[in-house]
């Protein structure tokens, strides 16, 4: 006979596996000098939205660097390290310039790249001839105010992605907080089946009920980093949906409200956002909300609700609503940061589901190491127009359930959709849309 006791320690196990696993270091951490922070400061990243930088000074933190971001009187933007190079007062008390920035404290007035311009406490003073002051480059886009951290010699072109330019298309720029780090809130884009449960089994309907079909899975690497492939049957219609990783730490969604009810093809991005790490247990995600009249035919979406710390989809900031009614019906939010600040990865348990968050882990982990290394680490090309093609869509095909072969039927449709993607990124937008179209029709037909 066995024990109560020995079935009592296969059951409560919580005394066992009390203890706290260390993070894994090298993805996560991203201050300066450590592996992780040495790669992200090799790409533009978003610092504020636009709206915020106004006639005074803002403190930001950004991969655990303490900064100022200012615009002078004349509106040119600067990026400096927050403390002032003479005694340390915070420059988020300085005064806008025409040239620059004037620290409160005895008036030493740096320019937006660093050069001390004067020290009027001590006018013989030698010091602004003999030294610069930190700051880093910037650059103005749509809305978003981005900067390059990395060493000034290895400052790469501003990528320009082909949705930046989507004919009648607005981009509304919004940026949102998570007090958790910043790869577990990327790993949530790259993990399509927390659609079919966080966002409609468990929580109810919080966008349509096609979402909550557990899709056939697919992630091919991509020039930009990878791009996930999941095809869904929805009544009688497969719906294949593609979206992006652009390394290091930006994802790029297709459609929000997306029914899968009509046929369609090759709706673009509704969202792009970056993962921009505060520090090693805080983010901002900062990006745009992408509107026009194909990703939402039904205009559910609302441009008055998205902006500095709001969007208007439900679940992505702590304040939106009540602790207890957030319990109710969580979101995003509360799934992503109570993985832990850092979520740890030596206590997951991984399935085949998880294909994409392990890729994103790899890829991310190799860039590490290339840069660590001096080694190439990824540079998107361009097409003949300029602009870095992206791989982001909808797609909704009426065809019918396949007896007996509907996985392989949901399988070929993704690897079609992937192919077509990846061949025809040479052309411009209208051509590719063309090609795309017309290849996925044929395949509609080669089904029926």
């Amino acid at each position: 006979m066995t024990s109560s006791v020995g079935k009592t320690a296969n059951k409560f196990e919580g005394y066992a596996k009390r203890d706290v696993q260390s993070e894994d270091t090298e993805l996560t951490h991203v201050g300066p000098n450590t592996p992780g922070g040495e790669y992200l400061r090799r790409f533009w990243q978003p610092v504020a939205l636009s709206s915020e930088v106004n006639d005074l000074p803002v403190a930001v933190t950004m991969l655990g660097e303490e900064l100022v971001l200012f615009r002078t009187r004349k509106g040119e933007l600067g990026l400096l390290h927050l403390h002032c190079s003479h005694r340390g007062a915070s420059l988020e008390w300085g005064i806008p310039t025409d040239k620059g920035i004037n620290c409160c404290y005895h008036g030493w007035q740096y320019a937006t790249d660093g050069e001390i311009l004067s020290a009027p406490n001590d006018p013989t003073s030698t010091i602004p001839e003999k030294t610069r002051h930190g700051a880093y480059p910037l650059h103005e886009y749509k809305g978003i105010v981005f900067t390059y951290m990395g060493p000034p010699d290895e400052i790469p072109d501003f990528p320009i992605y082909d949705f930046y330019e989507l004919e009648d298309t607005e981009m509304v720029p919004f940026s949102l907080h998570m007090p958790c780090n910043w790869l577990q809130v990327l790993e949530n884009t790259v993990d399509p089946t927390h659609s079919c449960f966080l966002h409609t089994l468990m929580s109810g309907i919080q966008f349509a009920e096609s979402w909550q079909e557990l899709p056939q899975i697919d992630f091919f690497e991509s020039p930009l980093g990878m791009t996930s492939f999941n095809v869904r049957r929805w009544k009688e219609n497969l719906w294949v949906r593609s979206g992006d990783t652009v390394l290091p730490n930006m994802n790029q969604g297709g459609s929000l409200w997306e029914k899968a009810e009509n046929s369609k093809y090759y709706l673009r991005h509704a969202l792009s956002r970056w993962m921009r790490p505060i520090d090693d247990t805080n983010t901002d995600i900062i990006g745009w909300r992408l509107f026009n009249d194909k990703v939402d035919p039904d205009h559910q979406g609302d441009k008055s609700q998205i902006g500095k710390g709001m969007i208007d989809f439900i679940g992505q900031t702590e304040d939106e609503r009540s602790y207890h009614e957030r319990q109710r019906v969580p979101g995003d939010f509360e799934a992503i940061v109570s993985q832990r600040p850092i979520a740890v990865h030596r206590m997951e348990h991984l399935t085949g589901a998880d294909i994409g968050v392990a890729m994103l882990r790899r890829l991310v982990r190799r860039g590490i190491r290339a840069v660590k290394a001096g080694k190439p680490f990824m540079s998107p090309p361009k097409s003949s127009n300029g602009m870095i093609p992206t791989y982001t869509s909808d797609s909704v095909l009426h065809i019918p359930p396949s007896i007996g072969a509907e996985r392989e039927l949901m399988r070929e449709l993704g690897r079609k959709v992937a192919d077509t993607m990846l061949e025809s990124d040479h052309l411009d937008p209208v051509d590719r849309e063309t090609h795309f179209t017309n290849e996925l029709e044929a395949f509609r037909q080669s089904k029926l």
